[in-house]
């Protein structure tokens, strides 16, 4: 059906020439411009890639660039922070070890570190308080670089009655056998430099010591040793990684 080209009104053949609405003329042989419904432009839709997830560990902990996740808990884990000390005596030396605290974690294994979020943590009663110094500590990250491990291997966990009765009732749930059994099986040690260690976990165990704890139970130290104890399936999980990234560590000195 024509159109007028130029207002659109529906033309007739007794419109003659002209369009009897704007004038315009029809041309003389009769042909007319067929009005054309245009539809309205669509707006090119860009699609972006969805962001990807940020690469992150323990719900909000971020990752360094490169940095890839290599081990992480699905479970709750038994770990120990202990110190080692090299006391001086009127007769030579001698080293005695100490539980700090002991806590229940994640861990997680990176390419890059060793992070412990600690989600409940006890100070250890052979501080000499009976009283949680650390009851604060739970929810905060406790990392130690993979370059400041000196030292990792399996051995069995010594508490004193305290301190061991304090695990089990952390730990025991509804199966007490099993919490003891932890204790009785061999655990996995890592040593490493506590001053390379960072995040929240490690201030609120630095502020627990700066009481002055050791240097009571110790007098005079030459030497501290930093260790962690990681009890059940998942120190069977991490080691292998742990002590080859020692031995190459080892051999490139």
């Amino acid at each position: 059906m024509p159109f007028c080209s130029g207002c659109g009104t529906q033309l007739t053949s007794a419109d003659g020439r002209y369009c009897p609405n704007c004038g315009l003329s029809v041309s003389a042989s009769g042909q007319v411009t067929q009005l054309q419904q245009r539809e309205a432009p669509v707006p090119s839709v860009q699609w972006h890639p969805a962001r990807e997830a940020a690469n992150v560990v323990g719900i909000y902990k971020e990752l360094e660039e490169g940095e890839k996740t290599i081990f992480q808990s699905v479970t709750q884990t038994e770990v120990i922070f202990v110190k080692e000390a090299e006391i001086k005596k009127l007769i030579g030396r001698e080293r005695k070890e100490i539980p700090i605290s002991i806590s229940k974690a994640l861990v997680y294994l990176t390419n890059q570190r060793l992070l412990f979020l600690k989600l409940f943590e006890l100070s250890a009663t052979e501080l000499g308080e009976e009283k949680n110094m650390l009851a604060g500590a739970g929810g905060t990250f406790y990392e130690v670089p993979l370059d400041a491990v000196t030292a990792v291997d399996m051995r069995q966990v010594k508490l004193n009655k305290g301190d061991e009765e304090r695990f089990l009732n952390l730990f025991e749930g509804s199966d007490p056998n099993t919490a003891a059994a932890k204790l009785k099986s061999p655990a996995l040690e890592i040593v490493y430099d506590e001053k390379a260690a960072t995040g929240r976990g490690k201030t609120y165990i630095e502020s627990m010591l700066r009481r002055g704890f050791l240097s009571k139970l110790w007098g005079k130290v030459e030497m501290t040793y930093d260790k962690i104890l990681i009890l059940g399936e998942q120190s069977v999980a991490i080691m292998p990684t742990l002590s080859e990234r020692v031995r190459k560590k080892v051999e490139t000195r």
